[in-house]
């Protein structure tokens, strides 16, 4: 997926103009909020036609949430925190070509950072479609919470829907996001990008290094079904075109990641530990 901005996408596609891109910049500073949710409230673009550019420029398939039941497999696989703060919702589990698929509609299909950190925790490929930000927040309310009591019970009728199941164990208020301290936002975009750059190194002295024994793939298929039981019970995905020494590499660059982002390791931890290991 392409990695540009929204801004930059709907500039190039001319949805907006370059003033609504920073009065919505500006208004994204004092509110924390998304762009594209800043550049709806100030009436230089609608959910609709944001949804809609998104989905030309991206290849991203638009998706009506109000016309679609979601499957609850997929909806156990994520947590109402992460949904609220990324702004995404999961829909269905498919199966093309052999493999797993997770699909999700999210208000910003280039949140590659949440789409990281579902395939890491999932182990299933996640496949988005763009969906507009109030229909995403109305399916997490719907779906992952607690419907407000009614002031009187009515008998049920065969007009009336059934109501959803919920998860017990979701029930929260909804969450707004951390801001982060100054200069912490850039430290860590610093050391996810100091960690992709050794990732690509290790990959390619990984392919001058092929073919890898029989023991040490059998070894890191091992480990890797141990690191997916520490992000509890899902389903388990097809068989990938990876081998394991290659999908164990994967999910531990993308632990380094999320790690990164969420502030759980310093640059200097992250150097220190893989300058010992080269050393030895």
């Amino acid at each position: 997926m392409a990695r540009k901005r929204i801004g930059e996408l709907l500039l190039e596609r001319g949805a907006i103009t370059s003033a609504q891109l920073e009065a919505a910049l500006q208004a994204q500073q004092r509110t924390h909020q998304r762009l594209g949710a800043a550049l709806v409230s100030l009436g230089a673009i609608t959910e609709k036609t944001l949804a809609h550019a998104l989905s030309e420029a991206l290849g991203v398939p638009v998706m009506d949430l109000a016309a679609r039941t979601p499957d609850w497999s997929a909806i156990h696989l994520l947590r109402t925190r992460f949904c609220e703060q990324h702004e995404l919702f999961p829909v269905a589990l498919e199966t093309v070509g052999g493999r797993r698929l997770l699909v999700v509609a999210m208000a910003d299909p280039l949140d590659s950072a949440a789409v990281q950190e579902m395939e890491f925790t999932t182990g299933l490929k996640v496949s988005p479609r763009v969906a507009p930000l109030s229909a995403v927040r109305a399916a997490i309310q719907r779906y992952y919470h607690r419907p407000a009591p009614a002031s009187a019970p009515a008998s049920p009728t065969p007009a009336q829907p059934s109501v959803p199941e919920v998860l017990e164990d979701d029930v929260e208020e909804i969450i707004v996001g951390e801001e982060l301290p100054p200069g912490e936002n850039t430290r860590r975009v610093s050391l996810e990008q100091l960690i992709q750059e050794r990732e690509q190194q290790r990959r390619r002295k990984r392919d001058q290094t092929r073919p890898t024994s029989s023991a040490s793939t059998k070894r890191a298929g091992d480990i890797s079904a141990e690191l997916d039981s520490l992000f509890g019970d899902v389903l388990p995905a097809a068989p990938a075109a990876l081998d394991p020494v290659e999908e164990l590499e994967r999910k531990f660059w993308a632990l380094m990641r999320i790690m990164a982002r969420k502030g759980l390791l310093t640059k200097e931890e992250f150097t220190r530990e893989l300058d010992d290991e080269s050393g030895s």
